[in-house]
């Protein structure tokens, strides 16, 4: 009896201490983003320059979780609608930080960045620690890209995998038992060999991904295909490798984009910066989500993978 109090006194105490830590961090992150708004968000009103983010892996929505909010691709697209109806918004700089992600998902930020263009709002790239593969695809819609010079970037190409366990069911005497309407139905299932037709079925869709990414690249960079194909395989460079390679404009920080923005826009230099206002609450429930939301329960992951098509950078 002695022993399960004790226990339960130590599980209490710990959880206490995990609650405490994820509230310091909560805090501190939440100091960071004020700060960080505090520089770039002048309380000046008037022709200026809108900020958009595009943070951690791409998808159409945020994850889900009892403190989820809106987030994902979703999110990125009505931030850029607002800004493009925003009359006093004259240039955009897209700040990446983000490996890429789905294909969809990559695809309408894309595409919405383009709309910028068509309407003479200059777009100017950003990339922070990683602007890779669909992070690259994002900054290819703009019309001029700023990346670090040590920025991971390039990886243009498209993945999809699964794992393989067949040898780990036969081990332990696992079988399925599958009952699906068409032979293709289990694609990419984990308890056995994948056969020759449906890598064959999955590899015609990773070239047809592969072909718009090129294509996309080529228009918004003003390149052409043959160009963007040699060096379309997969490989990461740093930020110095890719303005040889003439993937990106320019080697600098975030306020070089923030300058180029109003360069290309013809404002002022002491012109207004609007950065993107998140309120106290959503930054703790965000953060709750990734903490809470995200988890599962282990293994789960591997009987019952989420199958994505995506233009990733695999760290």
């Amino acid at each position: 009896m002695e022993r399960e109090r004790k226990l339960t006194v130590a599980i209490l105490a710990m959880l206490i201490l995990v609650a405490v830590i994820a509230i310091i961090d909560i805090s501190f992150k939440i100091e960071e983003k004020r700060s960080r708004e505090i520089k770039f968000v002048m309380p000046d009103t008037g022709a200026g320059v809108g900020i958009v983010r595009v943070e951690g892996p791409i998808e159409l929505s945020s994850p889900s979780g009892p403190f989820s909010l809106p987030g994902g691709a979703e999110s990125i697209v009505k931030r850029l609608d607002a800004l493009a109806k925003d009359s006093s918004i004259k240039a955009v700089v897209v700040r990446i930080n983000s490996p890429g992600g789905t294909v969809a998902a990559t695809q309408e930020i894309y595409e919405k960045i383009m709309k910028l263009r068509k309407k003479n709002i200059p777009v100017v790239a950003s990339m922070g620690d990683v602007a890779a593969s669909g992070g690259y695809y994002v900054a290819a819609a703009c019309n001029h890209i700023v990346a670090n010079y040590g920025t991971v970037t390039g990886s243009i190409g498209v993945i999809a995998f699964s794992p393989n366990l067949r040898r780990l069911f036969d081990k332990f005497g696992i079988q399925m038992n599958v009952i699906k309407s068409g032979k293709y139905k289990d694609i990419l299932a984990t308890h056995r060999d994948m056969t020759g037709e449906e890598r064959a079925l999955l590899q015609e869709m990773i070239d047809s991904s592969y072909g718009k990414f090129v294509k996309d690249i080529a228009v918004g960079r003003n390149m052409s295909e043959s160009d963007i194909m040699k060096i379309a395989d997969g490989r990461v460079m740093s930020g110095s490798s890719a303005l040889e390679k003439k993937l990106v404009d320019q080697n600098g920080t975030f306020e070089d984009a923030i300058m180029k923005a109003r360069e290309l826009a013809g404002l002022d230099e002491e012109s207004p910066v609007y950065e993107e206002s998140t309120s106290p609450f959503n930054e703790i429930f965000g953060q709750l989500n990734r903490f809470l939301g995200s988890r599962s329960i282990p293994g789960t992951e591997m009987l019952y993978p989420v199958y994505k098509l995506e233009y990733r950078y695999m760290q």
